[in-house]
């Protein structure tokens, strides 16, 4: 079964208000998203619920949107690259900006990243997550009728 969302259930997954996503995809905050057209739902896979969480949670930790956002969508391109990643990673260089890996990119030892030193390493535990996200779309698609 493949699991989508449209988006105020996703959001409701996510834990973030669609009136804060709507207002961060019109900022050009959340770049990301999942495309749509006029008139068409936007339709959220499980990986983009999980980027779409991991907003949240930057925004609740007091992350601001135009931050948040791009930070987010690193995760986005980690995914695209390995769909059942478990892990992923956000390293910080002394260059601006942070890079987005799994653990088998970046190597056990590193202490080096694009040849300058590795500042910090956040570890994002996908697996659960991805699991619960899972749940509550077979949850909701076992519903039938009107609320």
């Amino acid at each position: 079964m493949y699991l989508k969302a449209r988006t105020r259930l996703a959001c409701q997954i996510a834990h973030l208000h669609p009136d804060r996503f709507n207002e961060a995809i019109h900022a050009g905050s959340f770049l990301c998203a999942p495309k749509t057209r006029p008139g068409m739902a936007r339709v959220f896979d499980v990986n983009d619920i999980i980027v779409l969480r991991v907003y949240s949670w930057l925004i609740e930790e007091g992350m601001i949107p135009s931050k948040a956002g791009p930070m987010a969508c690193g995760l986005r391109d980690v995914l695209d690259r390995s769909p059942e990643a478990d892990v992923a990673l956000c390293v910080k260089t002394h260059f601006p900006g942070d890079d987005w890996l799994t653990p088998e990119e970046l190597g056990a030892d590193a202490e080096f990243h694009h040849g300058t030193d590795i500042v910090s390493i956040r570890e994002w535990r996908l697996k659960n997550l991805r699991a619960r996200i899972e749940h509550e779309l077979r949850s909701e698609a076992s519903i039938v009728g009107d609320a």
